[in-house]
């Protein structure tokens, strides 16, 4: 496993023994806080996105860890409010049981258990204020502010 993958399983596990929900959006943030603000290289490239900063590399490694059977994607169909046409799905990451055992330490699992329980919005909010060179290209910019 690599050691990226190894600490988004630990992300999601502290994220399910805090009972909250990790869509995409919110690893994204917190992985590209991780990196940024703790200094940890997880070995992931950010780019200006979408909805902010993105990696590819993030996302490929969810789904490797979803064919290894660690972790689960849920997908929830996006309507658009007008038509009710489907316009894409809002996933949501979990960790299952089969994911083997993580040790991380204290100042990692302080700083995501913070990031997991903020609000979305103000989560993004944050990113988007602190570092607007990766907001080039969002398609949200205008409704978070």
């Amino acid at each position: 496993m690599a050691g990226g993958q190894y600490y988004v399983l630990g992300i999601l596990r502290i994220a399910k023994d805090s009972n909250v929900t990790v869509t995409a959006t919110r690893l994204q943030k917190v992985v590209f806080l991780v990196e940024k603000e703790l200094n940890r290289d997880l070995g992931y490239e950010f780019i200006p996105y979408y909805f902010g900063p993105f990696s590819k590399e993030l996302q490929d490694d969810v789904y490797e860890l979803k064919k290894e059977g660690y972790v689960e994607v849920k997908e929830e169909a996006v309507e658009d409010i007008i038509t009710g046409a489907l316009v894409g799905f809002k996933k949501a990451y979990e960790i299952t049981d089969n994911a083997p055992s993580i040790s991380l330490d204290d100042e990692f699992v302080r700083f995501v258990s913070e990031k997991l329980v903020v609000p979305l919005n103000d989560l993004l909010r944050y990113v988007y204020i602190k570092y607007p060179e990766y907001t080039a290209h969002s398609l949200i910019k205008d409704k978070i502010f």
